[in-house]
């Protein structure tokens, strides 16, 4: 499901006043970090993560089932938001045709319309 190949993804956090965005960084073995965009952009080593999602998909193959662990450690967001970005990240990873969308901001990231994809993601986020 996750691949050390696409580590990286966006995820827009949409508010009355706009919105900004999270990146997300998959580390080894079933870890997520999420932080500022722009924190990343000015030092990708001093970015502090806002939440970490944890993935334990020890009983995946026996019982299909896998556990999913989102930590919010920075209180600039809110628990509804962060329940928003976990599932975004599970849907964007976990479903083939949005996997695209990972797949293309990692590997031919010219072709990535990153204003189509807030836009489309704004009308997810509200519904």
């Amino acid at each position: 499901m996750f691949t050390i190949e696409s580590p990286f993804f966006i995820h827009p956090v949409f508010r009355e006043e706009g919105h900004f965005i999270i990146l997300s960084q998959f580390q080894k073995p079933n870890y997520f970090l999420l932080a500022f965009l722009e924190d990343y952009k000015m030092d990708p080593a001093r970015a502090q993560p806002l939440l970490t999602i944890s993935i334990f998909d020890d009983m995946a193959e026996e019982k299909d089932v896998t556990l999913v662990r989102c930590d919010i450690i920075n209180r600039g967001i809110e628990e509804d938001e962060g329940y928003n970005i976990c599932k975004s990240l599970l849907d964007d990873y976990g479903d083939e045709e949005k996997f695209r969308n990972v797949h293309m901001f990692n590997k031919v990231p010219d072709s990535f319309d990153v204003d189509a994809f807030v836009k489309e993601k704004e009308g997810q986020w509200k519904t």
